[in-house]
């Protein structure tokens, strides 16, 4: 009689789950939008260090090393492979072509004295067009034992391509 009943109980349940997934977890299930359209911006960051930046000593490939590298999406759009003097900063013009939501530039740099203990900062401006205004400004700190700075600068990517922060 008990292996019966665990039988049943079993089956209940079994049942039971299968209606679960076939009714009602199907319908809560959150709208995805199919189309998803790409938009062509152009955008201008502003990286500045208080330190002096150089080619990274510890990079497994020397010959691709490099002392700043900003990448979008797992691909590298900014990548200099010389020195940069602490302050000096590093103006680049990029036309993108992304999706409209959330975004994220990583950037990496590596410090030029590695012996130096002093914390570093990379600060981090993102302009949208020809814009004064920066639409994200950020940051990134690092202890002074750190052997390179890395940080993501999030960015949201607007529907409308046109922006009031744009000169005409």
């Amino acid at each position: 009689m008990r292996i019966v009943v665990a039988i049943l109980s079993a089956s209940i349940v079994l049942g039971l789950t299968w209606l679960y997934q076939q009714t009602l977890a199907e319908n809560q299930l959150p709208s995805i939008p199919t189309e998803t359209s790409e938009v062509l911006s152009s955008y201008r960051l502003r990286i500045v260090a208080t330190f002096a930046a150089g080619i990274d000593p510890f990079a497994e490939d020397v010959s691709k090393a490099s002392s700043l590298k900003v990448s979008l999406l797992g691909e590298n759009v900014i990548s200099i492979d010389e020195p940069i003097p602490a302050g000096q900063p590093v103006d680049k013009t990029l036309e993108l072509e992304l999706r409209e939501g959330e975004s994220e530039f990583l950037v990496e740099m590596t410090p030029a004295n590695s012996s130096d203990i002093t914390p570093k900062a990379i600060h981090v401006e993102l302009y949208e067009g020809n814009g004064r205004q920066p639409i994200h400004s950020q940051t990134i700190w690092a202890e002074g034992t750190e052997t390179k700075l890395v940080g993501r600068v999030p960015f949201q990517v607007k529907g409308d391509p046109s922006s009031p922060q744009e000169e005409e």
